[in-house]
């Protein structure tokens, strides 16, 4: 066993913290609800009146970022609306990216981004798909202080709009301050 058993009920409108020293399954355990690792023990429930999976409404952003690095901005963007049925407009696409602080980065390949940016890319498909939960690994690492204040933005709107969060974020006190839950993993 990694860590002691966790249990949580996220509801609309909700932030859950998930704090711990490193090593301690914080990651497992997001991968596990993400439903990227199976779980040993225990299980993910989630209702909807319309069947879907937990899945459909999820989306999870983890220390790898999915960007394809020989895609430019604009395709790794235009990929993702693919290949979840998305008809969006390239200038909808170039507007995402100008809201992130990648104006002008369309036709930049993600390769060349810098770490940041990278990040600021991959917090666009959050965006892009507009699922109701979201699931954070750590998003706050590699952005600067207008990139966090940024995140921090887009946490707060979402919450706003009924959607939740499950994060883990170190040093991060606005996020603190805005968890409605804080669980912290325990080594087993």
């Amino acid at each position: 066993m990694l860590f002691a058993p966790v249990n949580l009920e996220l509801k609309p409108r909700q932030l859950a913290l998930l704090s711990g020293a490193n090593g301690t399954g914080k990651t497992t355990l997001m991968e596990a609800i993400a439903g990227i690792r199976l779980l040993s023990a225990g299980q993910v429930q989630f209702s909807d009146n319309n069947s879907h999976t937990w899945q459909h409404h999820s989306h999870y952003l983890g220390h790898k970022l999915g960007n394809k690095g020989a895609l430019t901005c604009a395709e790794n963007l235009a990929f993702v609306a693919q290949i979840n049925g998305l008809d969006v407009a390239e200038r909808d696409l170039s507007a995402l990216l100008a809201s992130a602080g990648l104006a002008g980065y369309d036709f930049q390949q993600a390769s060349d981004l810098s770490a940041g940016q990278k990040k600021r890319l991959a917090v666009c498909r959050l965006l892009l798909l507009n699922k109701t939960f979201w699931l954070l690994d750590e998003p706050f690492v590699n952005l600067d202080h207008a990139g966090c204040d940024w995140l921090f933005q887009l946490i707060t709107a979402h919450l706003d709009q009924g959607g939740a969060v499950l994060i883990t974020a170190h040093d991060q006190q606005n996020i603190t301050a805005l968890a409605h839950h804080h669980i912290t993993l325990e080594p087993a």
